[in-house]
């Protein structure tokens, strides 16, 4: 009787357990689904932070100024470096950005024409203007990319939260490291700390290879657009520094106006443009990257596509700019977790039977 006692209850424990477990995936799922946004602010304010730690520890290594004071220092030069550009650029960039808003749709009618005087043009042009779900599909993604950040509290609001997030996470990432290590079982702490070092290190190569990037990439852009005498050149390549923080879609959205700039001037020029973008994407993509970012997890193409494609749907641009540092922290996560610590793990010894030779 008594052992029926035992295995009722034991039966109950193990009922109430799962049942505790289901409700706190749900829970957690339920969080996720509805406050994706507000996951997403504070993932980007964790970036952020990240940015702002990397020059204060390299300063805080090569002078005497402790952790804090660095960052003050870095903030500082950051600050003076914006509002310089801002006095040298700003009305100049807007002009420019106002002259390229102009100039676009009417080289875009004027490419369509030239088409139309191909063998096979006028058909190409006329179903890509009879293609209702392409023009639905890019205005629905126009009108995601609009909302980017709005839907939850504004713009600049939005904005203020993720710079609040980076300032206090780079201030005292110990408090929060702290906090999460509190929250861990003492027998499982030191793997969890072993894995946000991981982390850490993973990041910030993805981060310091992805800036690279942008500033060969912007640099060139600039720079190449300049040699072969195209309008708006520094503000096509700026606009080709900033995009190319997305992988693979941000070169092609920012190759679009500048070829269309080109071909305001001749279709000569758009070939040369042509040849210059795919010249520093290659450079980029088999030289620059790949030399920075060894340290950094490498990503599949088609994996970092398909949720480039999937984030941008469902939560647009943010979704695409936070795409690829997720992947990178998610793929790290996996590898530490579960295919060193789990599947790669050398397994025990089985002790051997008296019968074995």
């Amino acid at each position: 009787m008594s052992s029926n006692e035992h295995d009722l209850s034991d039966f109950r424990r193990r009922v109430w357990i799962v049942a505790g477990v289901a409700t706190l995936t749900l829970s957690a799922l339920a969080a996720v689904w509805f406050g994706y946004r507000i996951l997403m602010l504070i993932f980007a304010g964790l970036l952020l932070a990240l940015f702002f730690s990397l020059p204060a520890t390299w300063l805080k290594r090569h002078t005497f100024l402790s952790q804090r004071w660095a960052l003050a220092v870095v903030l500082v030069v950051l600050a003076g470096l914006g509002l310089a550009f801002g006095f040298k650029f700003a009305m100049s960039l807007n002009q420019e950005f106002a002259q390229l808003a102009k100039v676009v749709p009417g080289s875009l009618e004027a490419l369509k024409e030239q088409l139309r005087t191909w063998p096979l043009g006028s058909y190409i042009v006329d179903a890509f203007d009879r293609a209702p779900s392409l023009e639905s599909a890019m205005k629905d993604w126009s009108s995601r990319v609009s909302t980017l950040f709005s839907t939850t509290f504004g713009v600049v609001l939005n904005v203020v939260v993720v710079v609040f997030i980076g300032l206090f996470a780079a201030f005292e990432p110990s408090i929060y490291r702290k906090g999460l290590m509190r929250l861990i079982y003492p027998s499982q702490r030191p793997r969890i700390a072993r894995l946000l070092v991981t982390l850490k290190y993973r990041m910030s190569w993805w981060l310091i290879g992805r800036l690279s990037s942008m500033t060969v990439i912007g640099v060139l852009s600039g720079v190449g657009l300049w040699l072969l005498d195209i309008p708006m050149a520094f503000t096509l390549g700026l606009l080709a520094g900033l995009l190319s923080f997305i992988p693979y879609l941000g070169p092609v959205m920012s190759a679009v106006p500048a070829l269309l700039v080109a071909f305001s001037q001749s279709p000569a020029s758009m070939l040369h443009v042509a040849i210059l973008y795919l010249a520093i994407q290659f450079l980029e993509s088999y030289a620059i990257t790949p030399l920075i970012q060894r340290e950094a997890v490498s990503i599949p193409p088609a994996l970092l596509l398909a949720v480039q494609v999937w984030l941008g749907l469902f939560a647009g641009l943010i979704g695409l700019l936070i795409a690829e540092p997720l992947i990178v922290l998610c793929m790290a996560a996996v590898q530490k977790l579960y295919v060193e610590d789990w599947v790669e793990r050398a397994p025990r010894e089985a002790p051997s039977s008296p019968s074995d030779p």
